[in-house]
């Protein structure tokens, strides 16, 4: 596993640290995949600096809604779109990530020309594909907000 830090900044951008976004990369030889956990404003950007590429992300952990840490989703979702991927992707978030992803592409007149999963989560286990698990923790936070551990 190759952990890249995105972004470290608190709600607003440094001109040396972007607002959150971690990815991780799934070096198996069976399974690999790249997962993003949150995605601040200027994620793409900010990948563009990397040998990664936002196509290959398969799966997306939001924490919490606060902007810093998904207002860069919209653009990540269209701009993959745009580039022609047809990959699955699964975004995983709080009560009401749904509703902020289907607002913001119908919106803004946008789609998906890949199947996209949105999984409103609660505490627990959150995803078991056989080969890994992640779970869900509880954070103290204004909004509802989660921890997540493999």
């Amino acid at each position: 596993m190759q952990l890249t830090f995105l972004g470290t900044s608190a709600g607003v951008p440094t001109r040396t640290r972007n607002v959150t976004a971690m990815l991780l990369h799934l070096q198996h030889p069976t399974q690999p995949g790249q997962w993003l956990f949150d995605c601040g404003e200027g994620t793409q950007h900010q990948l563009l600096h990397t040998a990664f590429h936002p196509g290959k992300i398969d799966r997306i952990f939001i924490s919490h809604l606060h902007g810093d840490h998904l207002f860069g989703l919209p653009g990540l979702i269209c701009s993959r779109s745009m580039a022609g991927n047809v990959q699955p992707l699964t975004i995983y978030g709080p009560k009401g990530i749904k509703e902020y992803v289907e607002t913001s592409l119908r919106l803004s007149g946008s789609w998906t020309d890949f199947p996209l999963e949105i999984v409103e989560i609660s505490p627990g286990i959150i995803l078991d594909d056989g080969l890994r698990k992640v779970s869900a923790y509880p954070l103290n936070h204004p909004v509802e907000c989660y921890g997540f551990s493999h």
